[in-house]
């Protein structure tokens, strides 16, 4: 009996203890279930996000016959052509973004043209230790470690290392004259952005890490951009999947640093026409990124700002196929009629009287412009604009191009002969020879002449003359006149009036009594001779 009400106590005990043991532990269980739905609430959200921004407008679909681009869930977007900057797609393409990463690209640029790829860049305590421990650093560096220049970008662009981009603009400002600061460089890329034509960008640092006053646009990093990819060795380099090097020379093995760029050859996706690409990440910002890529001669630019991981490279792809299956490029010299200059091959011989017979003016031959696959050329709207003439400049004018109030491109006319074998016609002091000068020369002279004793200059004046087409003009004159002189004769020597026909049978027989008249004189001479031989045969 005992021995049941202790067993009886001991499973009640059990019972309550794990009554509580259940009770203690639904907290964690509560947790548990809250996470896994706080995970799901956040994919909903972030679905939800990519579906709102899916939603907003593309100003360049409303362009009229403008091909329509992809719907995608960036924030930003753009596609722009490299060289003549044409804008093929746009979407909020001047908003203010926060850039993360692909601050990076003009870090490099900036290295890239002010530095040797041999110069050495030596690590801070500001360029190690202010950069958090847990993003993109290179690591393994101490204070007062050296590394060249080159293998530096390659850190930079590939592995994305912020601590090594702080140190090369460090460097970068150092050499240019400047403190060896992050605030120092900041300054220099705020002024290489402007003079790209950026408008709405202001960098704080090197590497791109949050700061409120670091940001940019679509727009800007798309000019950023152009000037980066133009360069081969950074396309080389930001289209590098691993790169491998002795962190320090007595390294017994190479420092391995690999990509996490999803466009790259080997990755998933792997896009053949890819120049170069760089990544970046903030949570304020989103993923990012910068690409360039190029087929059949085009090169384009292309920029993805607050994007989710893995839609920013899908977004890239979508946008430069869109690109390249819809545009094209068109060259101008070979198009354009209107600004056209001929040339003088009607004095083209081997001793030309005239010397050289190249053009004086003409269109630069590699200038083109962007137009959609269903666009010709002369649906394209040229504006001449003469350049200035106090530069000193072969350039005397430009012509830009739009299609539908778009920029598509645009050329120079150059003066192409910088030497010409020409006779010198001396007047007043200009009594020199200029056979073999110069024009800039010959117009230096011409400049430093004076129009009075008193000191005074005159201005100058240049004019061009075609021969071939005065030449031409005068056998038209003269081609001319002599069809008027026919003309007029024969309207002289015919008329069809009744009095015009009167007149006509009056010269008619007049006509016909001088030649009777000639005749008569004529035979009496005849008649007189014979007559004197006779009378002397006579006798």
């Amino acid at each position: 009996m005992i021995f049941y009400k202790t067993k009886k106590i001991r499973n009640r005990l059990i019972a309550g203890i794990t009554l509580v043991m259940v009770l203690f532990s639904s907290a964690s269980f509560t947790d548990i279930v809250t996470c896994g739905a706080a995970t799901s609430f956040a994919d909903t959200d972030t679905n939800e996000k990519i579906e709102q921004r899916k939603a907003l407008p593309i100003q360049s679909n409303s362009i009229e016959n403008w091909p329509k681009g992809p719907v995608i869930g960036a924030q930003s977007a753009i596609l722009m052509e490299m060289n003549t900057h044409t804008i093929l797609y746009a979407k909020n393409i001047h908003e203010k973004n926060y850039p993360a990463s692909t601050t990076k690209i003009l870090t490099c640029l900036l290295a890239m043209q002010n530095c040797a790829m041999n110069e050495t860049i030596t690590f801070t305590h500001d360029s190690i230790y202010d950069v958090p421990s847990d993003g993109s650093r290179l690591g393994g560096v101490n204070t007062g470690d050296t590394m060249p220049m080159e293998q530096a970008l390659y850190c930079v662009l590939v592995q994305s290392a912020n601590d090594v981009a702080t140190a090369v603009g460090e460097h970068v400002a150092e050499k240019l004259g400047k403190e060896k600061t992050v605030k120092a460089f900041s300054e220099l890329m705020n002024e290489k952005a402007r003079e790209l034509g950026c408008i709405n960008t202001n960098f704080t640092n090197c590497n791109g890490l949050y700061d409120d006053n670091h940001y940019t646009t679509a727009y800007d990093l798309a000019l950023i951009g152009c000037a980066f990819f133009e360069n081969e060795l950074l396309c080389k380099m930001s289209s590098t999947t691993s790169y491998h090097f002795k962190l320090k020379p007595d390294d017994e093995e190479d420092t391995w640093i690999a990509t996490k760029n999803q466009l790259y050859k080997g990755k998933t996706y792997e896009y053949p026409y890819l120049l170069g690409s760089k990544t970046g990440y903030v949570s304020q910002s989103g993923q990012t990124l910068v690409s360039a890529a190029e087929k059949n001669g085009m090169k384009l630019v292309c920029v993805i700002l607050t994007e989710e991981t893995p839609y920013q490279f899908e977004d890239t792809i979508a946008l430069f196929q869109y690109g390249f299956e819809n545009f094209q490029k068109v060259s101008i010299n070979d198009n354009e009629k209107k600004y056209n200059i001929d040339t003088m091959d009607f004095f083209d011989t081997e001793n030309d009287l005239f010397g050289d017979s190249t053009p004086l003016i003409s269109i630069e031959n590699d200038a083109y412009v962007i137009l959609p696959n269903t666009a010709e050329f002369s649906d394209a709207v040229p504006t001449l604009t003469y350049a200035d003439e106090h530069v000193n400049t072969n350039v005397i004018a430009s012509i830009s191009y739009t299609y539908s109030d778009v920029s598509v491109g645009s050329c120079n006319l150059v003066f192409y002969k910088s030497n010409i074998p020409a006779f010198s016609f001396a007047t007043n002091n200009l009594d020199s020879e200029v056979s073999g000068t110069s024009i800039n020369e010959s117009n230096a002279e011409l400049s430093s002449v004076s129009s009075t004793d008193t000191g005074q200059e005159t201005e100058t004046r240049i004019i061009y003359i075609n021969v071939k087409k005065v030449l031409i003009g005068i056998l038209m004159v003269a081609a001319l006149i002599i069809l008027i002189l026919f003309i007029a004769s024969v309207i002289n020597s015919y008329s069809f009036s009744p009095r015009g026909q009167s007149s006509k049978r009056r010269r008619q027989h007049k006509k016909e009594i001088r030649i009777a008249k000639w005749q008569a004189r004529r035979s009496a001479r005849q008649s007189m001779i014979s007559r004197a031989f006779r009378k002397r045969g006579r006798h």
